[in-house]
């Protein structure tokens, strides 16, 4: 890179520091125009590594006290010479040290372009740069831990063990092309076995994907039933704030409600309250339960909640066969409001279905709820999930469906060995893309425009 960046990096607003940061090959003699160190010393005989303190002046004005840390290349974050500039963390003053620095020719950093620098002069690959951006978003303790894992490189390693895999078969394949009827029964079985257990791997990792995403995203549990149940009531209880509106009206939620709860083990879960199921009053009662329909797909854990009070109307038995119909969903029926006389007759529900007793509101039955959503959480193995982007996952699948395509292929042999071939080139390709290592700009740019300016 032969320009110089520069870019705020802590958030804008009033804090006890800000810092500013630059990267390129003539940034240490631009500070050097604006610095001025307490103790006489050239920026650019220190040593990397080192913190500097004095003024920054511009025309003969101090625009603040400084401290001024460097690092040279190639031991640095972009692999470039960097400097960072830690000021008192008023926005104005930081805007002006920007401005004067622009000034002295440095230009303002895209977002994330100080970590494709990074990328791009080889100091992470492509998926350690992401987890860059994913500890920085990260909302859970959990989704922080697995960040943290892809920046030290554990996925990476894992995918380069694959394609190392891939480049043995596309070699041993290379030396056998020449004399496709040597290729005797044994290599066959081989080349079977080896292109299976690829294709496991792969499969695992896109389980482990779906898994990053509950990690990430949150695990989605939704409140579920016929109007009036409290289901509301229940949210409020789990969120410990009024946060949906409760009446004795029935129907009061239109519109779905969501809320974030923390678990003791760092988990985030995205609680949704839901209008009531049953049969639409009016466009408004339609629209809500359609929209009900949509979260209950995206969720994982499904609380369908029931009047203790109440006796069991044959609608919403109904609506609980139905719910039980989603596939991959557990279930769980919660009767509410046992403060008050019993009257629900729980045999009219399937006796195979886990059952909690609440009183939302007095709040009793609410800590079982938490335990019960962590239990499922734990049983699913979540933490040992994986954060890819679309474009790495949809890589991974093209990885698996040309797995497919080869053991097919291999039925055919040895006349369709340059098939075969192809195949595996094809894996290997897309291995190195996953990787960073044959990737276009394009695909890096839209990458990194999802990161902070400054990082």
């Amino acid at each position: 890179m032969k320009d110089n960046i520069v870019a705020i990096a802590t958030p804008l607003g009033f804090s006890a520091i800000g810092v500013i940061r630059l990267s390129g090959p003539d940034v240490i003699d631009i500070v050097k125009k604006i610095f001025i160190p307490k103790k006489e010393k050239d920026l650019k005989e220190v040593l990397s590594h080192t913190i500097h303190y004095g003024n920054i002046v511009y025309k003969n004005e101090i625009i603040d006290e400084v401290l001024v840390a460097v690092y040279k290349a190639p031991k640095s974050y972009t692999g470039e010479d960097m400097v960072e500039i830690f000021t008192h963390g008023s926005p104005i003053i930081l805007e002006e040290i920007l401005k004067i620095l622009v000034e002295e020719g440095a230009r303002i950093a895209e977002r994330g372009e100080f970590t494709k620098r990074a990328f791009l002069n080889g100091k992470v690959d492509l998926l350690q740069a992401e987890s860059i951006n994913e500890i920085i978003r990260a909302e859970s303790k959990i989704a922080l831990k697995r960040a943290l894992s892809k920046l030290k490189g554990e996925l990476s390693r894992k995918l380069r063990d694959l394609k190392s895999k891939v480049e043995y078969l596309r070699i041993y394949l290379e030396a056998s092309i020449d004399f496709p009827e040597d290729v005797e029964e044994k290599e066959k079985e081989d080349w079977i076995r080896n292109i299976e257990e690829i294709k496991k791997e792969v499969s695992d990792l896109l389980e482990k994907a779906e898994k990053g995403d509950w990690i990430r995203e949150g695990y989605g549990v939704i409140l579920v039933g016929r109007p009036n149940v409290g289901k509301s009531s229940l949210f409020n209880a789990l969120m410990r704030e009024d946060r949906a509106i409760v009446t004795p009206i029935p129907g009061t939620t239109r519109d779905y409600i969501e809320g974030e709860l923390y678990l003791s083990s760092g988990h985030l879960v995205k609680i949704y309250d839901t209008a009531g199921l049953g049969i639409p009053k009016d466009i408004l009662d339609k629209m809500g339960m359609e929209r009900t329909e949509k979260i209950l797909e995206k969720s994982n854990l499904i609380l369908f909640v029931v009047d203790g009070s109440c006796e069991a109307s044959e609608e919403e038995i109904n609506l609980l066969e139905k719910i039980k119909s989603y596939q991959n969903k557990k279930l769980i029926l919660v009767v509410n409001k046992i403060d008050l006389p019993q009257k629900v007759d729980l045999s009219v529900f399937p006796k195979d279905i886990e059952k909690i007793f609440v009183s939302a509101k007095e709040r009793k039955g609410i800590e079982e709820i938490e335990k019960v959503i962590e239990r499922h959480i734990t049983s699913q193995d979540v933490e040992d999930g994986i954060f890819l982007n679309m474009y790495h996952r949809e890589k991974l699948k093209e990885v698996y469906n040309l797995c497919e395509e080869g053991l097919n292929v291999l039925k055919n042999l040895p006349q369709s060995l340059d098939v075969l071939g192809d195949i595996i080139y094809d894996m290997d390709r897309a291995f190195g893309e996953i990787l960073g290592e044959e990737v276009s700009l394009d695909i890096t740019d839209k990458i990194f425009e999802n990161f902070c300016v400054g990082k």
